[in-house]
């Protein structure tokens, strides 16, 4: 009790000793109102770009709180958040904005984009890309690796944004129930445990899909928007069985090549979730969803190109192209006169009709099939020439005529123009995009670029 109260009596000292002496106690206390600085010119662009036409607040200065602090993460160099928000806008905003108008993202639009520099690594051993919250704010880490002209790099970027705005859309309007019916016995919290080739096995468009329904949603979304059509359709069209098939070939001797057979089960199962997805968006929001895929994939062209004739080859992403110039508009008036002399021959030949072509890497390396489809009265057939693709140091191509098969030698003296064409002087390969910024693959003469012809993309697997 002693001892208590000499405490007692010493802090009265002190009070009493505190007000001795008058003291303006109306004074801000240091450290209490919050981090200041001064806006700077990237801080002024992200005003003008979107919290004032959008109301989207763009957080990037450092504020560990609002993340998970067992995690080690690190602020964003400023350097990097306007080339990011760059593409933000450019693949996300705009293409929203140019296919259901402003409204749209300023309605559904999270509030705030918070920016990290480093991923954000999970037990388990996945990492974090991207996370939307309530949709209210979307995080994307590893701001710091980001180059903005790097397809590799930005298309994740893209990727993840589609596919956190996705979640909010579907808070918003849920999507079919029928959706999960489709393949219901896959979600597994193990997906990371799975390959890619698994997961397209057994109907799913990416591993994460199998994660959970409206996981699978967001990426069949996602990954539709940021590939485009003609990619996507050859990552689909990729999917096959394990197991190999013998055919007949007859412009291979032997006469037998080996095959790999098509998956149809897990493709449909991927097709069906596509068409789900479509039918979402034109039903519960009226968007043309193959106007905004292909508005999402020439934004991804326009800010980081893609050499095509690095990724069309054999055993590469792209290993056709299917060229139909009568009802493709916009071929060279080069090409066009030289496939209208071949139509002219081959019609010469018992009135056959040259209808398109195909050419395509498969299956033997170094390798080029030219298949020419034609009618002969009601009768549709196909003949093929082989020739071997030989590359200079920037991928330009030449083919060389090799062999052809029976219906090859049939109609060979009518398309004289079209296989002169095919052997005359070099290919180089680039884009081309139609008014609906549908993209294809153009096959172009270096020595005139002039003279080219174009058509769809794809791959020949089987």
């Amino acid at each position: 009790m002693k001892k208590l109260n000499i405490l007692l009596t010493a802090g009265l000292m002190l009070t009493l000793a505190s007000c001795k002496k008058s003291e303006n106690l109306n004074r801000e206390i240091v450290g209490l109102g919050g981090d200041t600085w001064v806006n700077g010119p990237l801080d002024s662009w992200l005003a003008e770009n979107f919290t004032k036409p959008f109301n989207i607040d763009v957080k990037y200065r450092w504020d560990g709180s609002e993340l998970d602090l067992s995690k080690t993460l690190v602020p964003p160099r400023a350097e990097k958040v306007q080339p990011v928000m760059e593409i933000v806008k450019a693949g996300w905003i705009d293409v929203y904005t140019a296919e259901a108008g402003l409204g749209f993202i300023k309605q559904f639009a999270p509030r705030q984009y918070l920016l990290v520099g480093s991923l954000q690594y999970n037990a388990g051993g996945t990492v974090t890309l991207g996370e939307a919250e309530g949709g209210n704010r979307v995080t994307l880490f590893n701001i710091n690796n980001f180059v903005k002209t790097d397809r590799n790099i930005i298309k994740p970027v893209l990727k993840t944004i589609h596919h956190e705005f996705t979640h909010i859309l579907n808070q918003t309007i849920s999507y079919a129930k029928e959706f999960e019916k489709i393949t219901p016995g896959g979600y597994t919290a193990d997906w990371n445990n799975t390959t890619l080739a698994n997961a397209n096995a057994a109907g799913y468009i990416s591993q994460y899909a199998q994660a959970a329904p409206g996981e699978d949603y967001a990426e069949m979304t996602s990954i539709m928007l940021t590939e485009g059509k003609a990619a996507y359709d050859a990552k689909v069209n990729s999917i096959v069985l394990p197991k190999i098939d013998s055919i007949p070939d007859p412009a291979n001797p032997p006469f037998i090549i080996q095959r790999e057979i098509p998956n149809a089960t897990a493709q449909a199962f991927i097709r069906k979730k596509e068409e789900s997805v479509i039918t979402y968006f034109k039903q519960s929001y009226g968007i043309d969803f193959a106007k905004l895929r292909n508005r999402t994939n020439y934004a991804l062209s326009e800010n980081a190109p893609v050499n095509l004739a690095t990724i069309f080859g054999n055993a590469r992403q792209f290993t056709s192209l299917s060229v139909d110039p009568d009802n493709n508009p916009g071929m060279s008036a080069t090409f066009m006169t030289t496939w209208a002399a071949a139509k002219t021959g081959l019609a010469g030949l018992s009135s056959r009709v040259l209808n398109n072509f195909v050419v395509f890497f498969y299956p033997k390396a170094g390798e080029l099939v030219l298949r020419v489809n034609y009618t002969s009265g009601t009768t549709a057939f196909a003949a093929h020439f082989v020739y071997k693709a030989t590359y200079d140091a920037n991928r330009n191509m030449t083919l060389s005529y090799l062999r052809r098969d029976g219906n090859g030698t049939t109609i060979a003296p009518g398309i004289v123009a079209l296989t002169n064409y095919m052997t005359t002087g070099s290919f180089g390969m680039n884009y081309r995009y139609d008014a609906n910024l549908l993209e294809y693959g153009q096959w172009f003469k270096t020595s005139d670029t002039n003279s080219s012809f174009f058509g769809t993309l794809g791959v020949i697997k089987y």
